[in-house]
Formats: structure tokens, C-alpha cells, sequence
């Protein structure tokens, strides 16, 4: 058997699935030769309709047409798991016929598991889509972990979303993100993120997880980034820890311990 290949469904935004891949092969340096590393395949196709708009304002068929047509060319390339680098499209998937899904790894169910390993409250950052959809009630293992995702305000959310189309997509310096992350949870008196936008993940990426006062925060895609080959065959990408390296060594024995509750051996 060959080599597996990720499939990438980007483009929604491209800054975010960009971040996504260069964040995969930073995640798996020290391999002896470059046809070590990873196989991925980006499909980054920015025509997409735009999310939030397609489902605020009931247009989803277009959307939906443009996901099943760039699935099924990921699909049709033979790769062996899907990522959608867009959190509110994963809204549309149970309207979509299997064969072009039965290869998605959700993010929103990594994000689930996530959570319930790390068992802390986090402040759910995401567009107006996603609120609107509710995509992380959306299936049965995000169900389980509602208890500690912290939805904003109606005002807040606004501002979520702002600083997603204003600043994140548009390139524009992190840092005026990174303060507005930390006046959010002060706000809400947490400690810990949800970037429920993979537009978020140009943020984590910046952050330094062994800064003084760092902001904990759950992302999936660093999750699949770091246990890619866990992904790609099977196997629970939470089984040996998912933590940045200030938390890694305190709960990774926890985190290993709770995971096997979860999924078993």
C-alpha cells in the first residue's frame, strides 16, 4: 500500500488553509529526506460562495453545489482523509451525499474530543454562520461537549466575526486579534479559546505557548497538524496529548488516561 494522502478542501479563506499547510510540515520536521514528510493535497478554490452569507440568507444550494463538485475531485485524487479548512461549511454536511463526505474528518468532532479530554469551559470563536447553524450542537460528539463550549453575546459575536473579515482574512497584523482574544476572556472570566473559524488558526499559530499569562486554546487543526499519521489511518489523534509544550508535560499522562475512557485502547 501506498504512501496516504491528506486532502486539503481550502480556499475558504485561503490565508487559512495556507496557515493549515505550512503549519502540517512545520509539525513534522526532522524527517531524513523530503519524500518523508507528509503527502497533502490543497485544493484552494476562493469562487466558493461565501458561508455565512449562503446560510444567513437561506442561498445554500450554490454552496452545497460547490462543495460535493471539490470533494469529489479531492476524492476522485485518491487521498485518504478530507479536511474542510472551513468550520461553517461543515453546517451543510449531513445535506450532502456520502460518497463525497465518508472521507471528511470533521472538525468540529476533533474539536469536541478535544474538549472533553481538556475538560475547561472555552470561549467559542467563530463567524455568524456558525452561530447561526449552531454547527457545534451539530453532531452527536459535539452534543457531548456543549457543557464546556461558552457561547458570546449577540454583540460579541458581531465583533468575533469583525475581527474573522476584517483583519484575519484580510492579512492585517495579529496582534490588535490577540488583544481583542484576551479582552474577551477577561470578559468572560476564561482562560482558554475555541478557534472555531480556521481563520483563528493564523492567530494560535502566532501565539507563544510558553509566554508568561499564555491563552490556552483548542484548534484542530494543530491537533491533525501534529498526529497526522494518526488521522490518516484510524487511530485516536488525542491518544498521546495535544497540548502546547507549557501544558504537555503537567496533563498528557491525564489527557492519555481520559482519552482511553473515551475511545478505549
Amino acid at each position: 500500500m501506498g504512501k496516504k494522502t491528506l486532502g486539503i478542501l481550502g480556499g475558504m479563506g485561503p490565508l487559512a488553509s495556507l496557515a493549515f499547510l505550512q503549519t502540517i510540515y512545520e509539525q513534522n520536521l526532522g524527517c531524513s529526506t523530503e519524500q518523508d514528510y507528509p503527502n497533502t493535497l490543497l485544493l484552494s478554490l476562493s469562487s466558493v460562495p461565501d458561508r455565512t452569507d449562503s446560510l444567513l440568507n437561506n442561498a445554500g444550494k450554490a454552496l452545497q453545489e460547490a462543495l460535493v463538485r471539490n470533494l469529489s475531485i479531492l476524492n476522485a485524487a485518491g487521498v485518504a482523509k478530507i479536511v474542510i479548512c472551513c468550520f461553517t461549511s461543515h453546517t451543510l454536511l449531513d445535506r450532502l451525499p456520502k460518497e463525497a463526505t465518508g472521507t471528511v474528518f470533521s472538525l468540529v468532532d476533533m474539536t469536541a474530543r478535544e474538549l472533553l479530554v481538556r475538560r475547561e469551559p472555552s470561549l467559542l470563536l467563530a463567524s455568524l454562520g456558525s452561530y447561526q447553524g449552531q454547527v457545534f450542537l451539530s453532531t452527536e460528539e459535539a452534543q457531548k461537549a456543549k457543557e464546556f463550549i461558552v457561547l458570546p453575546d449577540e454583540a460579541d459575536r458581531r465583533t468575533i466575526h469583525g475581527l474573522i473579515y476584517d483583519s484575519l482574512k484580510q492579512g492585517k497584523d495579529v496582534d490588535a486579534v490577540y488583544r481583542a482574544v484576551r479582552g474577551l476572556l477577561a470578559k468572560y472570566g476564561l482562560k482558554s479559546f475555541i478557534a472555531g473559524c480556521t481563520e483563528f488558526h493564523i492567530l494560535t499559530r502566532s501565539m507563544d505557548p510558553d509566554a508568561q499569562n499564555a491563552i490556552a486554546f483548542v484548534d484542530p487543526l494543530f491537533t491533525i497538524a501534529r498526529r497526522l499519521e494518526d488521522v490518516l489511518d484510524g487511530r485516536d489523534p488525542l491518544r498521546l496529548g495535544v497540548f502546547p509544550p507549557h501544558e504537555r508535560q503537567q496533563r498528557d499522562t491525564n489527557m492519555t488516561n481520559n482519552s482511553e475512557e473515551l475511545y478505549g485502547d
